[in-house]
Protein backbone atom coordinates (compact mmCIF):
# COMPACT_ATOMS: atom_id res chain seq x y z
CA UNK A 1 0.00 0.00 0.00
CA UNK A 2 1.18 3.38 -1.08
CA UNK A 3 1.18 6.80 -2.29
CA UNK A 4 3.20 8.50 -4.44
CA UNK A 5 4.05 12.48 -4.25
CA UNK A 6 3.22 14.16 -7.47
CA UNK A 7 3.82 17.76 -6.09
CA UNK A 8 4.89 18.07 -2.34
CA UNK A 9 3.16 21.12 -0.06
CA UNK A 10 6.08 23.25 1.43
CA UNK A 11 7.73 21.76 4.02
CA UNK A 12 5.86 18.67 4.50
CA UNK A 13 6.49 16.01 6.65
CA UNK A 14 4.96 12.74 8.97
CA UNK A 15 3.84 13.96 12.31
CA UNK A 16 2.11 12.84 15.41
CA UNK A 17 1.54 13.90 18.70
CA UNK A 18 5.37 14.23 19.36
CA UNK A 19 8.09 12.10 21.47
CA UNK A 20 6.59 12.55 25.47
CA UNK A 21 8.99 12.38 28.19
CA UNK A 22 12.67 12.86 26.62
CA UNK A 23 12.81 16.59 27.32
CA UNK A 24 15.32 16.21 30.16
CA UNK A 25 17.29 14.45 27.92
CA UNK A 26 17.63 17.81 25.10
CA UNK A 27 15.06 15.84 23.02
CA UNK A 28 12.62 17.94 20.88
CA UNK A 29 9.02 16.72 21.11
CA UNK A 30 8.45 18.14 17.29
CA UNK A 31 5.23 16.35 16.25
CA UNK A 32 2.31 17.79 14.53
CA UNK A 33 1.44 22.12 15.17
CA UNK A 34 -2.48 21.46 15.07
CA UNK A 35 -2.88 18.47 17.24
CA UNK A 36 -6.75 18.90 17.20
CA UNK A 37 -7.15 18.71 13.36
CA UNK A 38 -5.05 15.24 13.43
CA UNK A 39 -7.15 13.57 16.27
CA UNK A 40 -10.39 14.70 14.67
CA UNK A 41 -9.04 12.76 11.26
CA UNK A 42 -7.79 9.80 13.10
CA UNK A 43 -11.16 9.37 14.50
CA UNK A 44 -12.83 9.65 11.34
CA UNK A 45 -10.61 7.38 10.00
CA UNK A 46 -11.17 5.11 13.31
CA UNK A 47 -7.33 4.87 13.59
CA UNK A 48 -5.59 4.87 16.84
CA UNK A 49 -5.15 8.45 18.41
CA UNK A 50 -1.85 9.18 17.80
CA UNK A 51 -1.22 7.65 14.49
CA UNK A 52 0.81 10.04 12.15
CA UNK A 53 -0.21 12.62 9.31
CA UNK A 54 1.36 14.24 6.62
CA UNK A 55 1.60 17.85 7.56
CA UNK A 56 0.68 20.43 5.22
CA UNK A 57 1.63 23.79 5.08
CA UNK A 58 0.20 27.01 2.56
CA UNK A 59 -0.07 25.05 -0.58
CA UNK A 60 -1.13 21.30 -0.68
CA UNK A 61 0.91 19.36 -3.70
CA UNK A 62 -0.71 16.83 -5.24
CA UNK A 63 -0.45 12.94 -4.84
CA UNK A 64 -1.25 9.41 -6.55
CA UNK A 65 -2.97 6.62 -4.80
CA UNK A 66 -0.98 3.23 -6.30
CA UNK A 67 -3.81 1.29 -4.00
CA UNK A 68 -7.20 1.71 -3.10
CA UNK A 69 -7.00 3.71 0.24
CA UNK A 70 -9.57 5.77 2.80
CA UNK A 71 -8.04 8.86 3.49
CA UNK A 72 -9.36 12.10 5.24
CA UNK A 73 -7.75 15.79 4.67
CA UNK A 74 -8.27 17.88 8.08
CA UNK A 75 -7.27 21.47 9.26
CA UNK A 76 -6.58 23.97 6.48
CA UNK A 77 -9.07 24.17 2.85
CA UNK A 78 -7.06 23.38 0.18
CA UNK A 79 -9.92 23.44 -2.10
CA UNK A 80 -8.99 19.78 -3.12
CA UNK A 81 -10.25 17.86 -5.77
CA UNK A 82 -10.12 13.43 -6.41
CA UNK A 83 -9.73 12.99 -9.80
CA UNK A 84 -10.96 16.67 -10.83
CA UNK A 85 -13.80 16.45 -8.29
CA UNK A 86 -14.14 18.38 -5.54
CA UNK A 87 -14.26 16.85 -2.14
CA UNK A 88 -14.33 18.34 1.79
CA UNK A 89 -11.66 18.05 4.29
CA UNK A 90 -13.13 16.76 8.05
CA UNK A 91 -15.07 13.93 5.68
CA UNK A 92 -13.68 10.20 4.90
CA UNK A 93 -13.02 9.13 1.07
CA UNK A 94 -12.38 6.06 -0.78
CA UNK A 95 -9.86 6.71 -3.59
CA UNK A 96 -9.02 3.50 -6.08
CA UNK A 97 -5.58 2.69 -7.44
CA UNK A 98 -4.48 5.44 -9.68
CA UNK A 99 -6.68 8.33 -8.51
CA UNK A 100 -5.09 11.57 -8.32
CA UNK A 101 -5.49 14.08 -5.31
CA UNK A 102 -4.83 17.83 -5.88
CA UNK A 103 -5.12 20.19 -3.27
CA UNK A 104 -4.35 24.22 -4.28
CA UNK A 105 -3.79 27.18 -2.29
CA UNK A 106 -5.25 27.04 1.28
CA UNK A 107 -8.61 29.38 1.25
CA UNK A 108 -8.65 29.38 5.12
CA UNK A 109 -6.06 28.03 7.19
CA UNK A 110 -2.66 27.86 7.05
CA UNK A 111 -2.03 24.38 7.51
CA UNK A 112 -3.73 20.81 6.98
CA UNK A 113 -2.96 16.98 7.02
CA UNK A 114 -3.26 14.39 4.85
CA UNK A 115 -4.40 10.61 6.95
CA UNK A 116 -5.25 7.80 5.51
CA UNK A 117 -6.78 4.50 7.48
CA UNK A 118 -4.56 2.50 9.04
CA UNK A 119 -1.87 4.97 8.83
CA UNK A 120 1.46 5.43 7.16
CA UNK A 121 4.10 2.41 7.65
CA UNK A 122 6.85 4.22 9.20
CA UNK A 123 9.73 3.08 11.53
CA UNK A 124 9.40 5.18 15.15
CA UNK A 125 12.16 7.11 16.80
CA UNK A 126 11.35 6.69 20.88
CA UNK A 127 7.93 5.99 19.87
CA UNK A 128 7.24 8.55 17.83
CA UNK A 129 7.06 8.90 14.01
CA UNK A 130 7.41 12.54 13.41
CA UNK A 131 9.94 13.58 11.93
CA UNK A 132 12.64 16.72 13.04
CA UNK A 133 15.35 17.58 10.21
CA UNK A 134 18.07 18.60 13.45
CA UNK A 135 17.91 15.05 14.72
CA UNK A 136 17.53 13.44 11.32
CA UNK A 137 14.66 11.13 12.08
CA UNK A 138 11.45 10.26 10.43
CA UNK A 139 11.03 9.56 7.40
CA UNK A 140 13.28 10.57 4.52
CA UNK A 141 15.66 10.83 7.77
CA UNK A 142 13.71 13.64 8.78
CA UNK A 143 14.17 15.57 5.59
CA UNK A 144 11.01 17.91 4.13
CA UNK A 145 8.83 15.47 1.38
CA UNK A 146 10.10 15.60 -2.28
CA UNK A 147 8.70 15.11 -5.65
CA UNK A 148 8.63 11.35 -6.50
CA UNK A 149 8.69 10.06 -2.54
CA UNK A 150 7.04 7.28 -2.42
CA UNK A 151 4.59 6.85 1.02
CA UNK A 152 4.14 3.87 2.36
CA UNK A 153 1.02 2.56 4.45
CA UNK A 154 -0.17 -0.07 6.31
CA UNK A 155 -2.76 -2.16 5.51
CA UNK A 156 -5.70 -0.01 4.84
CA UNK A 157 -9.56 -1.09 5.79
CA UNK A 158 -12.23 -0.16 5.09
CA UNK A 159 -13.95 2.09 7.64
CA UNK A 160 -17.90 1.53 8.84
CA UNK A 161 -20.24 3.78 9.16
CA UNK A 162 -19.02 5.40 5.90
CA UNK A 163 -21.46 7.96 5.64
CA UNK A 164 -20.93 9.17 9.32
CA UNK A 165 -16.97 9.45 8.94
CA UNK A 166 -17.93 13.61 8.66
CA UNK A 167 -17.85 16.63 11.16
CA UNK A 168 -17.57 20.57 10.84
CA UNK A 169 -14.32 22.11 9.54
CA UNK A 170 -13.58 24.44 12.85
CA UNK A 171 -11.59 26.64 10.81
CA UNK A 172 -14.23 28.00 8.40
CA UNK A 173 -14.93 31.32 10.23
CA UNK A 174 -11.23 31.90 10.80
CA UNK A 175 -11.06 35.86 11.98
CA UNK A 176 -8.38 37.89 10.39
CA UNK A 177 -7.23 38.59 13.71
CA UNK A 178 -6.99 35.83 15.95
CA UNK A 179 -7.78 35.44 19.49
CA UNK A 180 -5.26 33.99 21.38
CA UNK A 181 -5.99 32.97 25.54
CA UNK A 182 -2.95 32.70 27.50
CA UNK A 183 -2.03 31.50 31.09
CA UNK A 184 0.11 34.67 32.63
CA UNK A 185 3.70 33.81 32.62
CA UNK A 186 5.93 32.70 35.84
CA UNK A 187 8.36 35.46 34.92
CA UNK A 188 5.41 38.09 34.92
CA UNK A 189 7.34 40.16 37.39
CA UNK A 190 10.67 40.77 35.02
CA UNK A 191 7.73 42.75 32.94
CA UNK A 192 7.32 46.26 33.47
CA UNK A 193 3.15 47.25 33.86
CA UNK A 194 3.04 49.38 30.70
CA UNK A 195 4.75 46.02 29.05
CA UNK A 196 1.79 43.68 30.14
CA UNK A 197 -0.58 46.27 29.12
CA UNK A 198 0.71 46.37 25.43
CA UNK A 199 0.91 42.80 25.63
CA UNK A 200 -3.06 42.29 26.37
CA UNK A 201 -4.35 45.33 23.92
CA UNK A 202 -2.13 45.48 21.31
CA UNK A 203 -2.21 43.25 17.90
CA UNK A 204 0.70 41.04 17.06
CA UNK A 205 1.55 40.73 13.12
CA UNK A 206 3.09 36.99 12.27
CA UNK A 207 6.77 37.87 11.49
CA UNK A 208 7.71 35.79 7.86
CA UNK A 209 10.54 34.18 9.41
CA UNK A 210 8.03 31.69 11.57
CA UNK A 211 8.29 28.11 11.48
CA UNK A 212 7.28 25.30 13.03
CA UNK A 213 10.17 25.79 16.04
CA UNK A 214 8.64 29.51 16.69
CA UNK A 215 6.35 31.90 15.37
CA UNK A 216 7.66 34.73 15.65
CA UNK A 217 5.79 38.65 16.38
CA UNK A 218 5.79 42.57 15.60
CA UNK A 219 4.67 45.12 17.29
CA UNK A 220 5.07 49.03 16.80
CA UNK A 221 5.22 48.63 20.52
CA UNK A 222 8.15 46.19 22.56
CA UNK A 223 7.47 45.04 25.66
CA UNK A 224 10.28 46.43 28.11
CA UNK A 225 12.10 43.99 31.20
CA UNK A 226 12.63 45.71 34.30
CA UNK A 227 16.49 44.34 34.29
CA UNK A 228 17.39 41.95 31.88
CA UNK A 229 15.80 40.04 29.38
CA UNK A 230 17.82 36.39 29.92
CA UNK A 231 17.30 33.79 32.94
CA UNK A 232 18.89 30.49 33.20
CA UNK A 233 17.78 28.33 31.26
CA UNK A 234 14.65 25.87 32.26
CA UNK A 235 12.31 24.19 30.43
CA UNK A 236 9.98 25.16 27.18
CA UNK A 237 6.51 23.98 26.67
CA UNK A 238 4.55 24.07 23.41
CA UNK A 239 3.14 27.40 23.75
CA UNK A 240 5.65 29.20 25.93
CA UNK A 241 5.84 33.12 24.86
CA UNK A 242 9.35 34.42 25.32
CA UNK A 243 10.78 37.91 25.12
CA UNK A 244 14.13 38.36 23.96
CA UNK A 245 16.43 42.04 24.24
CA UNK A 246 14.33 43.25 21.22
CA UNK A 247 10.65 42.98 22.99
CA UNK A 248 9.32 40.70 20.31
CA UNK A 249 7.28 37.98 21.56
CA UNK A 250 8.32 34.79 20.25
CA UNK A 251 5.36 31.47 21.06
CA UNK A 252 7.65 28.66 21.31
CA UNK A 253 5.76 25.64 18.90
CA UNK A 254 5.97 22.23 18.22
CA UNK A 255 9.27 22.33 17.06
CA UNK A 256 10.60 24.06 19.55
CA UNK A 257 13.98 23.25 21.58
CA UNK A 258 13.42 21.44 25.18
CA UNK A 259 15.01 24.77 27.34
CA UNK A 260 14.91 28.13 26.66
CA UNK A 261 16.99 31.59 28.14
CA UNK A 262 14.50 34.36 27.48
CA UNK A 263 12.11 35.06 29.92
CA UNK A 264 8.71 33.82 29.37
CA UNK A 265 5.55 36.51 30.06
CA UNK A 266 2.39 33.75 29.32
CA UNK A 267 1.60 30.28 28.04
CA UNK A 268 -0.71 29.49 25.17
CA UNK A 269 -3.49 27.63 26.47
CA UNK A 270 -3.85 23.83 25.05
CA UNK A 271 -7.06 24.64 23.22
CA UNK A 272 -5.88 27.73 21.52
CA UNK A 273 -2.57 25.93 20.39
CA UNK A 274 -4.11 24.40 16.69
CA UNK A 275 -5.69 27.82 16.31
CA UNK A 276 -2.51 29.30 16.28
CA UNK A 277 -1.10 26.71 13.99
CA UNK A 278 -3.62 27.97 11.33
CA UNK A 279 -2.44 31.64 11.92
CA UNK A 280 -0.84 32.88 8.13
CA UNK A 281 1.94 34.47 7.94
CA UNK A 282 1.51 38.39 7.73
CA UNK A 283 -2.06 38.27 10.13
CA UNK A 284 -2.82 39.63 13.53
CA UNK A 285 -2.96 37.92 16.88
CA UNK A 286 -4.50 39.45 20.33
CA UNK A 287 -4.14 37.90 23.62
CA UNK A 288 -6.21 37.63 26.07
CA UNK A 289 -5.50 36.31 29.97
CA UNK A 290 -7.20 32.99 31.10
CA UNK A 291 -7.07 31.75 34.46
CA UNK A 292 -6.49 28.10 34.67
CA UNK A 293 -9.80 27.02 36.11
CA UNK A 294 -11.24 28.41 32.69
CA UNK A 295 -8.38 26.58 30.67
CA UNK A 296 -9.39 23.49 32.40
CA UNK A 297 -12.77 23.93 31.38
CA UNK A 298 -12.52 24.71 27.79
CA UNK A 299 -9.91 21.67 27.42
CA UNK A 300 -12.70 19.12 29.49
CA UNK A 301 -15.56 20.36 26.67
CA UNK A 302 -13.13 19.48 23.76
CA UNK A 303 -12.43 16.45 24.94
CA UNK A 304 -15.74 15.90 26.03
CA UNK A 305 -16.72 16.98 22.18
CA UNK A 306 -14.06 14.57 20.73
CA UNK A 307 -15.64 11.79 22.84
CA UNK A 308 -19.03 12.18 21.76
CA UNK A 309 -17.89 12.34 17.79
CA UNK A 310 -15.78 8.91 18.70
CA UNK A 311 -19.05 7.11 20.00
CA UNK A 312 -21.00 8.25 16.96
CA UNK A 313 -18.43 7.13 14.54
CA UNK A 314 -16.80 4.44 16.02
CA UNK A 315 -18.51 3.32 19.28
CA UNK A 316 -15.24 2.66 21.21
CA UNK A 317 -13.71 5.83 22.89
CA UNK A 318 -11.52 3.72 25.20
CA UNK A 319 -9.67 2.20 22.05
CA UNK A 320 -8.71 5.90 20.88
CA UNK A 321 -7.81 7.83 23.94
Amino acid sequence: MSIKILEPSLFSSLQDLGRKNYANFGIARSGALDTYSLLLANILLGNYKGEAGLELCLSGGSYEFLQEHYFCLAGADFCAKLNSKDIKSFKVYRAKKGDVLELGRAKFGFRGYLCVAGGFDCEAFLGSKSSDFKMGVGLFCGRAMQKGDILECKNSFKPFNLEKRECENPYENLAQTLEIRVLIGTDKDAFTEKSLEIFFNEKFKISPNSDRMAIRTHCAKSLEHKTKADIISDPAVFGNIQVPKDGLPIILMAGRQSTGGYTKIATVIENDLSLLAQARLGSFIKFKELDINEALRVYKERMKSLKKLDERINLNFERLF
